[in-house]
């Protein structure tokens, strides 16, 4: 058994664990502290990895960047008030491929595929985990679906939808040499996290993936790209630079928070928003960073 089967499995049966012994209130309080603490964090260093490739270009795109990243978080709140459901398809797609990239990115490192393959194995993987975690927690994303005024998922479907990617993302590991060495790493996280997500809450099961499978890894490339190495100073160094960046977002949330009334919006609704308006910057700038990698 290999170390990143060990550590899935370590995570995913120590995040049980800790399931089974609390309540599911306790469960989404604790989903929410690690999405609004790592999670957070991991795009709150955005404006310093623009900086740094906009630097690799030219200084003088580094203002016009950091507008174009302004101006896409303020459409992404507009879109949530003026088309919520447009919106919130338009989240759920823009993560499926940002889960899928950094997943791949971290494990297709120094490798040579061709990108209509990677491309493919990116949207399987993030597809392959929005459809378990919906199919687990099918009432709360129904409830969470309505408040965006979207017609609640059918289970059978999304059976059916996650049969159908499972064969091609199985395929594709098995047909591709470089892939072949993933399979059983591929197969055993998806089994833990089926696992997982049919025994936790939506907020705890997407809190568990969002931190230790993403945020984290994504986290290390960040910081190995703006300080040419991952080193503990470094890691100092990035998360002190994201608290001002944190700190606005939080307020921003609770701003948010305080002026929304909730007796008519979902808590859900509000902490989805607020992910999604600075999802869609971020995945453009992690995009770009990756190309400036290659």
């Amino acid at each position: 058994m290999n170390k990143i089967i060990k550590s899935r499995i370590s995570i995913i049966l120590t995040s049980l664990i800790v399931s089974y012994f609390i309540s599911d209130v306790y469960e989404n309080i604790l989903g929410f502290i690690l999405i609004l603490s790592i999670g957070v964090i991991h795009g709150a260093n955005d404006l310093l990895i623009i900086n740094r490739y906009s630097t690799k270009e030219s200084n003088k795109n580094h203002i016009l960047l950091f507008f174009y990243y302004l101006m896409i978080v303020i459409i992404g709140f507009t879109l949530f008030y003026i088309i919520p459901s447009l919106a919130l398809l338009a989240f759920i797609a823009v993560s499926v491929y940002h889960f899928g990239e950094q997943h791949w990115e971290v494990n297709l490192a120094g490798t040579n595929l061709r990108s209509k393959i990677k491309l493919s194995l990116i949207i399987s993987h993030g597809l392959a985990f929005f459809i378990i975690i919906f199919m687990n927690n099918l009432l709360t994303v129904n409830e969470v679906l309505a408040s965006f005024y979207i017609s609640p998922l059918n289970y059978s479907y999304l059976a059916l939808s996650l049969f159908s990617v499972s064969i091609v993302y199985c395929f594709l590991l098995a047909y591709n040499k470089i892939l072949r060495n993933h399979f059983i790493n591929e197969i055993s996280f998806f089994v833990l996290l089926y696992i997982l997500t049919l025994n936790s809450t939506l907020i705890y099961g997407f809190a568990i993936y969002f931190i230790f499978f993403h945020s984290l890894l994504s986290i290390k490339d960040q910081v190995k790209f703006i300080y040419n190495d991952d080193k503990p100073t470094s890691i100092k160094k990035y998360i002190r630079s994201s608290m001002p960046y944190f700190i606005l977002a939080l307020t921003f949330l609770l701003i948010f928070y305080f002026f929304v009334d909730l007796q008519k919006v979902n808590l859900l609704q509000i902490i989805f928003t607020f992910l999604a308006a600075i999802t869609f910057p971020h995945v453009l700038v992690i995009e770009k960073m990756y190309s400036h990698k290659k």
